[in-house]
């Protein structure tokens, strides 16, 4: 049926008609947005992809030049001490220190990662939800 046919076809006459053509808009409009979404969403995953990548290799690097930095100092104090095995014990006070701080860092972390994320949006949800909830309650 084409439109011409359809503008005249007796469901015009009631609400079917532009009820109809709205849900039909409403669709053709949300295939659209979909579409596009779904489109950014792969280039967004091959950026996110790339991103990683450069972060992983970068991550790799920083910690085996913090490694070797960390051994230059041990062997250098050691030097200094003058002792032979000075390395040793100056190696775990190192090891020791290190360890500590990353307990701390976690600890501190550890409030931070209890949070939740995305709260106000989730809290946004609940509001409308009860709102829906409410205004669809048939009185008794």
């Amino acid at each position: 049926m084409n439109r011409e046919t359809q503008k005249n076809s007796p469901q015009d006459n009631d609400l079917g008609g532009p009820l109809r053509l709205f849900c039909l808009s409403a669709l053709s409009y949300l295939r659209a947005r979909l579409e596009l979404a779904g489109l950014e969403s792969k280039e967004a995953v091959a950026r996110l992809g790339g991103i990683l990548v450069l972060a992983a290799v970068a991550i790799t690097l920083s910690i085996a030049g913090y490694l070797l930095l960390c051994l230059a100092l041990v062997f250098g104090i050691a030097r200094l001490a003058g002792s032979e095995h000075a390395w040793i014990s100056i190696a775990a006070t190192t090891g020791a220190l290190h360890l500590f701080l990353a307990w701390a860092v976690l600890r501190g972390a550890r409030g931070w990662l209890r949070k939740p994320m995305f709260a106000t949006t989730l809290d946004e949800f609940r509001k409308d939800d009860a709102w829906l909830r409410s205004t669809t309650e048939k009185p008794r």
